[in-house]
């Protein structure tokens, strides 16, 4: 195997020795593995696929899962008259299938935490629902008790479309025909 040479700064020396430390002192293998994963990551974005992280479970109680695709939709359904509501986001995966991540909620008791009027409140993104960390708490409207979060894979198209509301199995067929990035020379 060929020799190569790196050059650390002085300001690095502490990180490198700790990768050390971490991969058994072999440095070569922790600097492949960084190696591996940056060109993994990079090559992604470069096809328009970014590293999607979402938390799945319920009662308070939830994992995070991680993988790599570009959102193609989502949607929400208002909560009902038993106060249910309903988040989707829908993902095409960079190894072509589809994951659907779905939150079901029930609606707080205290209407002054909620306010579903307001579409411009940041609580209506999937960024927000993502991040959250009123999730791990267990002050302000208290979803933690009330959220399931689950996030299913499907093989193809009609199998997705299949398992979503029709009014958005519509807008994923459309968008999931479409080029991730297109490039402009302008």
């Amino acid at each position: 195997m060929p020799n190569r040479t790196i050059y650390v700064g002085e300001g690095d020396v502490a990180l490198f020795q700790r990768a050390q430390g971490l991969t058994g002192g072999n440095l070569s293998a922790a600097i492949t593995r960084a190696l591996q994963r940056f060109v993994e990551i990079e090559e992604a974005h470069l096809e328009g696929f970014e590293e999607v992280e979402v938390r799945v479970g319920s009662d308070g109680v939830y994992r995070r899962k991680r993988f790599v695709a570009r959102r193609i939709a989502q949607g929400r359904r208002q909560p009902t008259a038993d106060r249910r509501g309903e988040w989707f986001a829908v993902y095409h995966t960079r190894k072509g299938r589809f994951a659907v991540y779905h939150k079901q909620f029930t609606e707080s008791q205290k209407p002054e935490h909620m306010s579903w009027g307001d579409t411009q409140d940041p609580r209506y993104t999937v960024e927000y629902w993502n991040n959250v960390t009123e999730f791990d708490s267990a002050h302000g409207w208290e979803p933690a008790d009330n959220a399931e979060m689950s996030l299913d894979v499907y093989e193809n198209l009609d199998d997705l479309k299949a398992a979503l509301p029709e009014d958005l199995a519509r807008v994923v067929e459309d968008n999931a025909q479409q080029q991730p990035v297109e490039e402009l020379d302008i």
